[in-house]
């Protein structure tokens, strides 16, 4: 008689994974989350089947295009702190947002409207540029000071992405992409989403806020298992070591 070893293991690989993201350009914490869920994903084996859409939600829709006040003084008026108490609240975001590697300049930041800012990254997906156009965008909110509602910042945004200065400027004069930004707007309300950032993981998981780069690491990986789990192929007589030590089985003749 021969011992006889039968294992195997079969995996069926699925084509993607779908993240969906709503965020707004002035969220501080989306430009936080959305740098952990990019750490998250650079470490993660399957991250090119991975697709991440970026959909669009606005916290202060009545922003004006050209800003009246520091985002100190808006955040004073709408908790009703004084502005030593506004002040070290931007700070001590700023300083997370420093544990991860992000820079914001709270000081400079322009709370204007990002309505047209959220129409150009959906320009920019339909050219395969969103990732870019996000990123840039919260640079340039938060890092860099410019007024994301301001057509020619705009238009000079796009172009350092690698869209077409003209495409740009006649799309964000138009009302071209108004319906898709208020499509994303509305589906983030039927989703029951009050706050951003908000992130849709296969239509299965959602996480809320910044929760940190391990958070979205463990749930890519539980989302990956699920979707893909393992097949136990051959009979149940092969050789196993468990607690109790090492057993080979003998084969029938």
């Amino acid at each position: 008689m021969k011992n006889r070893l039968t294992i195997g293991i079969k995996t069926s690989i699925v084509e993607s994974m779908k993240i969906q993201i709503w965020s707004d350009i002035a969220c501080p914490f989306c430009f936080i989350g959305t740098g952990q869920l990019n750490k998250a994903l650079s470490a993660f084996p399957y991250k090119n089947q991975v697709e991440v859409i970026h959909r669009s939600f606005q916290l202060n829709p009545d922003s004006p295009r050209t800003a009246t006040h520091s985002v100190s003084e808006e955040l004073a008026k709408k908790y009703n702190v004084p502005l030593e108490q506004a002040q070290a609240m931007n700070a001590q975001v700023a300083e997370r947002a420093a544990e991860e590697g992000l820079t914001m300049n709270m000081n400079t930041v322009l709370p204007v409207n990002t309505f047209d800012g959220h129409r150009l990254i959906h320009l920019a997906a339909e050219h395969g540029k969103q990732a870019e156009a996000v990123e840039r965008l919260f640079a340039a909110y938060f890092t860099n000071g410019e007024n994301v509602a301001d057509l020619d910042t705009l238009v000079k945004i796009g172009q350092e992405i690698g869209l077409d200065e003209t495409l740009i400027r006649e799309t964000l004069v138009s009302d071209a992409y108004t319906a898709a930004v208020r499509e994303d707007i509305n589906e983030a309300r039927i989703l029951g989403i009050q706050g951003v950032p908000f992130f849709v993981i296969d239509n299965k998981y959602g996480i809320s806020g910044a929760q940190g780069t391990q958070v979205f690491s463990d749930t890519l990986q539980k989302v990956w298992l699920e979707n893909n789990p393992l097949t136990i192929v051959g009979d149940s007589t092969g050789a196993v070591c468990d607690d109790a030590g090492c057993v080979i089985p003998q084969a029938h003749e």
